[in-house]
């Protein structure tokens, strides 16, 4: 393995899923950075309810080829410490090129899905992980059989639903929200210099959904990295005040919101978890990715959990 690494050319493709944590994409980066001729990149799915979960590997040689595929991930315990099954075959040069072929439509078809390990979405969502992960090794030091239990189940669902994110809105122009450019890129996807197209649902105390908004990206030279909002146009900011949105990603580019106003439902009890789980200094304003749960925890009449 470690003359293929140095001397041969390795296409790694890893999930961006439940224990792809801050330090294992920091470890990724170092390995890259030793070893020029692999290609490293990790599976972003911007829609929840799905993992990237497959374990296969190809090793092209002279004659052909060997193919492994099996349950075991790439982890300590998935390679050498626990009980896996792997499924070898050894393939012809014609059975070789034909892999090759049907990877190399894959990667392009998933080009959209596969970001190189500093992309803003990969360290936005690898920081979400990590909180994950330090409740559960919390639970584990603290020997509490129940609060593991429920904090594994927090994990699943985690990754398997739909990322929210909290923000507070800055004054901006009237009908426009500004997002920084990490939430820019790690939320909504927006790649600047490029086009960048989404859709908003405001969703209504009862839970229905207002007509489609299709926005476009607005990114200008003063580093506001706005969308148009249309909950808050027509409004004031409030003078001593701020709105907050609440997001939640649907789809690859589909996002479901509320607006929440100072001195109504909501806005209280979210600011009230926002001011106990994350500092700020000065008059900078939050922007954070967080898990169902989070937002059950600090709004459980969120109109966005009625579907």
């Amino acid at each position: 393995m470690r003359k293929l690494l140095a001397t041969g050319h390795f296409q790694l493709v890893l999930g961006l899923d439940a224990i792809t944590d801050t330090a294992a994409v920091a470890a990724i980066k170092t390995a890259k950075a030793a070893l020029p001729n692999a290609c490293v990149s990790l599976f972003y799915n911007p829609k929840g309810g799905v993992l990237y979960h497959p374990k296969t590997m190809f090793f092209k040689n002279a004659v052909g080829g060997t193919c492994l595929t099996g349950s075991g991930n790439l982890t300590l315990g998935g390679l050498r410490n626990n009980w896996e099954a792997f499924w070898k075959a050894e393939v012809s040069n014609a059975d070789a090129a034909f892999l090759e072929a049907q990877w190399a439509k894959w990667v392009v078809d998933h080009k959209d899905n596969l970001l190189p390990p500093d992309d803003p979405r990969v360290t936005a969502q690898a920081a979400l992980n990590a909180k994950t992960r330090a409740r559960i090794q919390k639970a584990v030091k603290e020997t509490d059989g129940e609060a593991l239990a429920a904090l594994e189940e927090e994990a699943a669902e985690a990754v398997s639903l739909n990322p929210f994110l909290i923000a507070e809105v800055p004054k901006n122009r009237p009908g426009q929200a500004d997002f920084g450019i990490d939430t820019y890129q790690g939320f909504f996807g927006v790649t600047i210099g490029k086009p960048r197209e989404v859709t908003f649902y405001q969703v209504k105390p009862n839970g229905s959904l207002a007509p489609p908004e299709y926005r476009h990206a607005v990114a200008v030279k003063s580093s506001n990295y706005r969308f148009e909002v249309e909950a808050l146009s027509g409004r004031q900011h409030p003078e001593n005040d701020h709105f907050i949105l609440v997001f939640e990603r649907i789809g690859k580019s589909e996002y479901k919101y509320v607006l929440l106003k100072p001195g109504e439902e909501g806005h209280m009890q979210v600011q009230k978890f926002l001011n106990d789980n994350y500092f700020v200094s000065g008059n900078s304003k939050r922007r954070v990715v967080v898990t169902q749960s989070d937002i059950r925890a600090a709004w459980a009449d969120n109109p966005l959990l009625l579907h």
